[in-house]
């Protein structure tokens, strides 16, 4: 139909409609995958405060065995401070990023049989990944200490000196290797650019051909959703093979999130048809919340618990599972159930109501 198309690129909002989306695209995704988060530079730059307390007359002190130990174990950078103020006060200024303190009896205790406190303190006033990464410092602190202390009381039973060989060795691998740093977050930014991209369209093109007639609008938003999306998803290819140099996988970043954001838009433009702008109450959280309910950032069992029932209603992760699989080319595939659902249920919503108003109006 020709002249829909014709009666489409007269509207004010055609350039917007087909452009935004392309926009999007190469927006979000550039800014994300060329600026990727280096988890060693991270670690790294963490800064660890420790405080030794220890006035044992054993020498050595135990507790200067155990922070060589540490620093040496760890990625972290080391700040040691003479009081517990300083400390925190380092603390509050943002200079250490979290800080352990070793007692005045350390290791007096440390030779004997009793249990011993070491106190550790952070903050959540920090950077995100400052406070991530301090979160789990306590465990891992109990255990490397438990380890050193009973290796420390296991020597002295035995009347020989305690061994510096750690007694497990970690043989480690990874399945499936990153390419390239910006192939980490790549599943994610796959999955918002798709969302986003059919969101936004959705609604430009909605607004778009309102003033259409009908059965020519309900062609329109069949239609053109192929095109802009296709637009779209290669950009969003281009952006990501050029940050991965994943030259080899060009065509399924391609042609993958071209399908799932198709089915997205029609899907959209259906509720759109028959509700109008208030499917925007229902569609914006279910974009927004993909950065949980994708699976591509944490896991959907470590969502909050209504999230992760939802979740388990309408497989979202299957999506930033695929797009994982495309990536590191492991195991995933699209919900191509969900998906054909999604579209058939978007182009009868739109047909059926145009074509509903359509024998409604000759009737009357």
């Amino acid at each position: 139909m020709p002249s829909s198309l014709n009666d489409f690129r007269r509207s004010k909002l055609f350039r917007a409609a087909v452009v935004v989306p392309i926009a999007i695209a190469l927006i979000f995704s550039l800014f994300n995958l060329t600026a990727p988060n280096d988890p060693e530079k991270i670690s790294s730059n963490f800064k660890l405060g420790i405080v030794n307390l220890d006035a044992s007359v054993e020498l050595p002190l135990i507790s200067t065995q155990a922070i060589k130990t540490i620093s040496r174990s760890l990625p972290f950078r080391v700040a040691l401070f003479r009081t517990s103020d300083a400390a925190k006060e380092a603390l509050t200024e943002g200079r250490v990023s979290s800080v352990i303190i070793f007692p005045e009896d350390f290791s007096e205790l440390a030779l004997g049989e009793e249990s011993i406190t070491v106190k550790m303190i952070s903050s959540d006033h920090l950077t995100v990944a400052e406070t991530q990464i301090s979160k789990q410092l306590p465990s891992m602190f109990q255990m490397g200490l438990s380890t050193f202390i009973s290796n420390l009381r296991l020597a002295k039973i035995k009347n020989k000196p305690p061994s510096s060989k750690m007694p497990i060795m970690i043989d480690s691998e990874n399945l499936y290797q990153a390419q390239s740093l910006a192939s980490i977050p790549s599943p994610f930014v796959m999955n918002f650019v798709t969302w986003l991209t059919a969101m936004v369209g959705s609604v430009l093109l909605f607004l778009a051909t309102n003033q259409i007639t009908l059965l020519n609008r309900a062609y329109v938003r069949t239609v053109i959703p192929i095109m802009t999306m296709g637009a779209s998803s290669l950009v969003l290819a281009v952006v990501v093979t050029t940050s991965t140099q994943q030259w080899g996988l060009f065509f399924m970043l391609w042609l993958v999130p071209w399908l799932v954001s198709v089915c997205l838009s029609w899907l959209f433009l259906g509720i759109f048809t028959i509700i109008g702008l208030y499917a925007m109450l229902v569609i914006l959280p279910a974009v927004f919340y993909q950065s949980v309910l994708s699976g591509t950032m944490i896991p959907l069992t470590a969502a909050p618990e209504w999230l992760e029932l939802v979740g388990t209603w309408i497989p979202f992760d299957s999506i930033g599972k695929a797009y994982r699989a495309i990536i590191f080319e492991s195991a995933g595939s699209l919900p191509y159930f969900w998906l054909s659902g999604a579209a058939f249920i978007g182009l009868l919503l739109n047909w059926g109501s145009d074509i509903f108003r359509g024998r409604m109006k000759r009737r009357w």
